[in-house]
């Protein structure tokens, strides 16, 4: 990996990215952080994958971290409890023409260390088919199938990682 630099950051300096390349011409209104809640419970009892709003999410304090290539962000995710012991990993997006470098990877982990910190025994989030496999580099995996339904750039799916 070239000598860039990590940080954490907020919501305004990773704004841009997102809206311009993780989710140009985004209908709904892109925030820093959203309601949408998976259950663990419903999947460790009955192995429903689904996920519902919940407005209390909106009380939580996201963390964002960035990758700079001189003065340039150049990848982004973001986190936050969307539940007492449960992290969502939101936002992951690296520039296309610094793909494959291992950013993601790095993204992800400073995500998943977050995550620790903040005590929680699950991550999970709702990647692309296209991101999954960044995913599953870090020991993601994808439970359920494919959605279409209901979101704006799919499909997606769930994906879960223990870590406490």
């Amino acid at each position: 990996m070239n000598s860039y630099e990590y940080f954490e950051t907020t919501f305004e300096k990773t704004y841009d990215l997102w809206n311009e390349g993780l989710w140009p011409g985004r209908i709904n209104k892109i925030q820093p952080i959203n309601t949408l809640m998976w259950n663990p419970h419903m999947w460790e009892d009955y192995g429903k994958v689904d996920v519902t709003k919940d407005k209390n999410i909106l009380l939580s304090k996201p963390t964002f971290w960035a990758i700079r290539d001189g003065e340039e962000i150049i990848g982004v995710n973001s986190g936050f409890k969307s539940d007492d012991d449960i992290y969502r990993s939101r936002g992951l997006y690296v520039k296309p023409e610094k793909r494959g470098e291992g950013l993601s990877k790095l993204l992800l982990k400073l995500t998943i260390e977050t995550a620790k910190r903040e005590e929680c025994r699950i991550i999970w989030t709702m990647p692309r088919k296209t991101a999954l496999p960044a995913y599953e580099s870090v020991g993601f995996n994808k439970i359920g199938g494919w959605i279409d339904k209901g979101v704006e750039f799919g499909p997606n799916c769930i994906a879960i990682k223990q870590i406490l």
